[in-house]
């Protein structure tokens, strides 16, 4: 699989694009082309059941290789979706080492984070943000405490 003309996604439905877009992505990051995973994470925001997006996305978010993890935070963040929370959690403890591709500092990273957070705006997603402000990496907290300020929790 090395280019988007590689994928015949044509008449499946939400459930079989859930399971192509990530069934297609490990080979996708292997052959590493960027178009292709790309590509893959464009098909992912197609899906139309909510849930079901929300599920994939947070699945392509704590998958290591690909290159598209801000997007991917950032549709994270379009939807609000609660189910996001365990993945965010997840990345903000990884210590980042997956997403030095993106030459960001932690605070730079961290703010993906926090207004995916702040938009979910239940009560665990503020509490993994007042969490996260006393991480002990200082770019984490930093940020997580500013967030805290603009939400006034």
């Amino acid at each position: 699989m090395s280019s988007p003309g590689d994928y015949d996604f044509t008449d499946l439905d939400d459930q079989a694009l859930s399971k192509a877009v990530l069934a297609e992505m490990p080979a996708a990051i292997t052959d590493g082309g960027w178009d292709s995973t790309y590509f893959l994470f464009n098909m992912a925001c197609e899906i139309g059941d909510p849930a079901l997006k929300a599920a994939t996305l947070n699945q392509l978010l704590v998958m290591p290789g690909h290159q598209h993890h801000q997007e991917i935070t950032r549709a994270i963040q379009l939807l609000r979706s609660p189910s996001s929370i365990p993945y965010i959690r997840r990345m903000l403890e990884s210590g980042f080492t997956m997403l030095e591709y993106t030459a960001s500092d932690d605070n730079v990273i961290a703010k993906w984070f926090s207004h995916a957070l702040a938009d979910i705006n239940t009560p665990e997603a503020i509490g993994l943000i007042r969490e996260f402000s006393k991480s002990p990496n200082p770019g984490i907290a930093e940020e997580m405490n500013y967030r805290l300020e603009k939400i006034r929790a």
